[in-house]
């Protein structure tokens, strides 16, 4: 349960701080009746931060330590934000 917990807050934090993830694309054909690598190809996605996920992490912080995030603005928010991904960067 711990770990399923874990995970869901790791998914949560890289969503809200928006993250960058990479795609192979592969074709194939047959020849000789063998399968042949004819292409690859690497994409790069880029994802933004999400301020729904950094709601939804400010309002666990709020129940743990006593914040009251809710009346921030969305500048006050994503000052929060930048504050927090630095945080998180310096943990890595």
């Amino acid at each position: 349960m711990k770990k399923s917990r874990k995970k869901l807050n790791e998914a949560l934090y890289k969503k809200a701080l928006g993250y960058t993830t990479q795609e192979v694309s592969e074709e194939y054909s047959v020849v000789d009746n063998e399968l042949v690598l004819q292409k690859r190809k690497l994409n790069t996605k880029s994802y933004p931060p999400d301020l729904t996920a950094l709601q939804m992490i400010l309002g666990e912080m709020q129940e743990e330590f006593g914040c009251e995030y809710e009346k921030f603005s969305l500048e006050e928010l994503e000052e929060e934000r930048e504050k927090l991904k630095k945080l998180l960067e310096g943990e890595k």
